[in-house]
């Protein structure tokens, strides 16, 4: 499966982050670290994310544990990727600076920025 096809709703994301840290889980298991959803919603959520290819189980002691497919940076940048084309075209300069506008950056974050910028042109000069 393609991540390009892998559409995850906000609570699909927190579900994953929760597989991405205790891998592999079983559906009880995310249940109690989830009070707000019913456990039969976890079960759902979990075949959901089974039949989209994001999520795969094996039986152990006759008890699915849930694992992710994908590892979570590469989901982030297929939805990061998906994100930037659907809003901007594609392109990082406006995303980058409509983020900054509606979100102040501290002093820190901006020479975090500033140095990832600038490491990423050197890079690019090899």
């Amino acid at each position: 499966m393609d991540t390009d096809d892998l559409q995850l709703s906000g609570s699909e994301w927190d579900l994953m982050k929760i597989l991405w840290e205790k891998n592999p889980v079983t559906a009880n298991q995310i249940a109690e670290l989830t009070p707000q959803w019913h456990p039969k919603t976890v079960r759902t959520m979990l075949i959901r994310l089974q039949k989209k290819g994001a999520v795969e189980y094996e039986v152990i002691d006759g008890i699915q544990h849930f694992k992710p497919v994908y590892e979570r940076e590469y989901c982030e940048s297929s939805a990061t990727q998906s994100f930037m084309q659907r809003v901007f075209d594609g392109a990082l300069t406006p995303m980058i600076a409509h983020f900054t506008r509606q979100q102040k950056l501290t002093n820190e974050e901006k020479q975090a920025l500033i140095a990832l910028l600038q490491d990423e042109n050197h890079q690019g000069e090899k």
